[in-house]
């Protein structure tokens, strides 16, 4: 049986080709999204692991109030290979609000040692900068640094750029970080009181730091200090792709609920064609449910190629969107292929695509098999009750009949108009990310990496040439659906345009009614990303309205050249051809 199911669900597959790679865009995409959410973060993995073996990383980087904590931290039991206690200081920029915190080395480090970048490795009279930091402000070797200072400005010449393991990329962790010499330390921060100081330390056994952290923390008063272990380093510099995580997490979603909706429309029309097909079955044997299997395997077959090539494509985009992390290391992020990652990606993807053929196929399949042979063609449903309300009103003709033939299929017309009010609501979602980044201050450093907004754009763009495929796919099966229709409405009277305004007016009206849907929508899925993300509600900005204008227009005007050419083609088929097509 199962091999009768597997033919019947692959049976004529090329008359389907359309349909068929539509869903395999469609789970691709998913696939390739949630592979990348997955694979980010281990991209930078490896880069950092260069890093801190180049440093002589600190296995526990310990921050306290005083020099003699220090000393007492690099002289307990595991300690292997210790550093010198470096002295700290904040200060910020003249006449900005960045800060910086500056190490005053005495001599060179050893132990989370600064990695030169460019220019001097020592920072002599001048100054040392991390490397985020100095890109974000547009520094380079060179260039004069005024910083603010309880005695009045002080003028530092940058001598060079570094990295260091335990800094994650500026503004994320802010202050930046910069190194000088001891005696000019003393000159920004004459007084030692206002110091904190840094023990780094190497451990016997590496896996021990987070042990050695609560012992540090056990023997010490509360809030006078902390201890990051080589651990807490990694997945600080690792947390840059949390944002893209987020952002790919919540476009997965998006993607499966437009999956769902399109491939219930696409399954439910091929159910609806294969009408008396699916009564031959059932008299020859089959129960409605492995009628269903028989649609279900269908998808999945499609599903598993499209985890495939998802697979293979977010493997390879990760390094690209985990780009913001190489500011912190050494080489850029790598590719990290997880096996286990491909299984993670088909779960979803393929639970989604049985469960909307079920959906589809659950009401074709019930109804007897004489029905089906004698009638061919599935009864048409019931009036809706809005259909009744138009049938009272004054609305053009051609617009009526366009509105009647979508109430007519409500299910895939309730699909359709969900799929592109998802689609809209992540362009809502994109239009206030970037009004918040609109928003922020002339010159203020952002924690957004640059490669963020592309992502969502690129995402939206996607999202937009999936939806505008479906919708010339859904119009192309209504034409088909009703060349008999309009070849009888030609016979009454009915011009070509007035056909074809049918269709698009019908289609149009469901795109703004959806867009429309779509703003509140975009603006709460924005609210709760924003604040999963640790976004403070006092910064949160919206689009503005007229923006959010722009969606039910920009729908509507996508809309209609989606099915203008479905609309044509119902325009040129002849009536005497029309009326012979069964």
């Amino acid at each position: 049986m199962t091999a009768i199911l597997l033919k019947l669900a692959f049976a004529g597959i090329r008359s389907r080709l359309l349909a068929s790679v539509l869903t395999v865009l469609l789970s691709g995409a998913a696939a390739a999204t949630i592979v990348l959410a997955l694979e980010v973060g281990a991209t930078a993995r490896d880069p950092w692991q260069q890093t801190f073996t180049a440093a002589n990383g600190a296995h526990a980087l310990a921050n306290v109030s005083s020099e003699a904590d220090a000393r007492t931290i690099a002289a307990m039991p595991g300690v292997a290979e210790r550093d010198e206690p470096v002295p700290l200081a904040n200060v910020g920029l003249d006449g900005e609000s960045d800060r910086l915190q500056i190490a005053g080395l005495q001599s060179p480090a050893r132990v989370n040692a600064p990695i030169r970048i460019e220019g001097a490795q020592a920072p002599a009279n001048g100054i040392v900068l991390e490397r985020s930091f100095a890109r974000a402000l547009g520094l380079s070797v060179g260039t004069t640094l005024r910083l603010a200072t309880a005695r009045g400005p002080i003028e530092l010449t940058v001598a060079g750029i570094a990295i260091v393991p335990s800094q994650p990329r500026y503004p994320r962790r802010n202050p930046g970080l910069a190194w000088t010499t001891r005696s000019t330390l003393e000159r920004i921060e004459p007084d030692p009181g206002r110091w904190r100081w840094t023990q780094a330390v190497r451990l016997t056994d590496p896996d021990a730091a987070p042990m050695f952290a609560g012992q540090v923390a056990s023997s010490m008063p509360p809030e006078s200090g902390n201890v990051e272990t080589w651990q807490d380093q990694r997945a600080a510099a690792l947390g840059d792709s949390a944002p893209a995580r987020l952002i790919l997490t919540t476009y997965t979603i998006v993607l499966l609920v437009v999956v769902f909706a399109v491939v219930a429309i696409l399954v439910g029309a091929r159910a609806s064609a294969q009408y008396r097909e699916i009564g031959l079955l059932k008299a020859v044997g089959l129960t409605p449910r492995q009628v269903t299997a028989a649609f279900a395997l269908e998808a999945a077959g499609l599903g598993v190629i499209a985890v495939a090539i998802g697979f293979a494509v977010g493997a390879v985009l990760a390094p690209q969107v985990a780009a913001a992390s190489a500011q912190t290391m050494l080489g850029s992020p790598t590719m990290a292929v997880n096996p286990w990652h491909l299984l993670a990606a088909s779960i979803p993807v393929l639970l989604v695509l049985i469960g909307s053929a079920r959906s589809a196929t659950r009401r074709s399949t019930r109804f007897s098999a004489l029905q089906a042979i004698q009638s061919g063609t599935p009864m048409p449903a019931p009036p809706s009750r809005l259909g009744r309300i138009m049938a009272r009103t004054s609305l053009p003709v051609p617009m009526m009949l366009g509105l009647n033939d979508l109430l007519a299929r409500r299910h895939r017309a309730t699909r359709l108009a969900g799929a592109i009010a998802v689609t809209s609501a992540a362009v809502v979602f994109a239009l206030c990310m970037q009004a918040s980044l609109d928003a922020r201050p002339v010159g203020e450093a952002s924690d957004v990496p640059d490669e963020l907004p592309l992502l969502v754009y690129t995402l939206d763009a996607l999202l937009l040439l999936i939806t505008v495929t479906t919708i010339v796919a859904v119009a192309l099966l209504a034409v088909r659906e009703r060349v008999r229709d309009y070849a009888v409405l030609k016979t009454i009277g009915l011009t070509p345009g007035q056909i074809a305004s049918s269709l698009l007016g019908a289609h149009a009206v469901m795109a703004l009614i959806a867009a429309i849907l779509s703003i509140p929508l975009g603006i709460l899925l924005y609210v709760v990303v924003y604040g999963i993300s640790g976004g403070s509600s006092e910064d949160r900005v919206i689009a503005p309205w007229w923006w959010l204008t722009l969606v039910p227009i920009g729908a509507v005007v996508l809309v209609t050249l989606a099915t203008s050419l479905p609309a044509r083609l119902a325009t040129r088929i002849t009536t005497a051809d029309a009326l012979r097509y069964q």
